[in-house]
């Protein structure tokens, strides 16, 4: 087997924004699905690398965004060091990588000079960094679900109070007074507490999955 070595590239500008979601195959197997599960978060520049059959590194982290309009809260991937990822290819690869969308160009130190090589140790210092960032992200992810959803679970669980009388909703917790009692409410009423139920299920939904998943390295596929 060939040698390799790590090289440093220069991405173009918006290649490391997230890429879609990869949809799982009809055919696919339980390997298939922890691969793709492990490429969770994957930029657009690293996907077309790994497209080619080329290892890519990019250090980076995940931070909680904010939608501007719509106010939704999600977790989203981003570079560590803008601009710049890291491959691990063998000499005769070169011109295979700079025709790859979203790559700029190989890091040197001049330009009589070849691009600079990186020593394994040092990419897998960083990729160690990175794996126990994200570890601890995992770790703290149900806590920052539970907090996120709090003030809206209250919301609406509030909005059903206003529908039942008083007394039943001291004996039986709203959620299920509800659930009950749907088929006795007026049409108006019934869609109202319907659509309510229908975002509390999907908030459970959303906790299952974040407890459901794995703590794979994402940011190394």
């Amino acid at each position: 087997m060939a040698d390799t070595h790590w090289y440093a590239v220069r991405t173009v500008p918006g290649s490391q924004r997230m890429a879609t979601v990869l949809e799982p195959a009809n055919d696919e197997t339980e390997a298939d699905r922890v691969k793709r599960e492990r490429r969770k978060g994957e930029s657009i520049v690293e996907r077309n690398i790994r497209n080619e059959g080329i290892e890519v590194y990019m250090p980076s982290f995940w931070a909680i965004t904010q939608h501007q309009r719509t106010n939704k809260m999600s977790e989203r991937r981003f570079p560590l060091l803008v601009g710049y990822a890291f491959v691990n290819i063998e000499q005769r690869d070169f011109e295979r990588v700079r025709n790859i969308d979203g790559v700029l160009a190989f890091i040197r130190p001049s330009f009589d000079r070849g691009p600079i090589v990186f020593r394994d140790t040092d990419i897998g210092s960083l990729m160690f960094a990175d794996f126990q960032t994200q570890q601890q992200w995992e770790r703290e992810r149900e806590q920052r679900l539970v907090l996120s959803q709090a003030h809206r679970r209250n919301a609406l669980n509030k909005r059903l109070g206003l529908v039942f009388p008083k007394g039943r909703r001291k004996k039986v917790p709203l959620r299920m007074l509800a659930e009950a009692a749907i088929d006795e409410l007026s049409a108006a009423s019934r869609q109202h507490v319907l659509s309510i139920l229908s975002e509390l299920r999907k908030m459970d939904e959303e906790m299952d999955s974040c407890r459901a998943s794995s703590t794979s390295l994402y940011s190394v596929a």
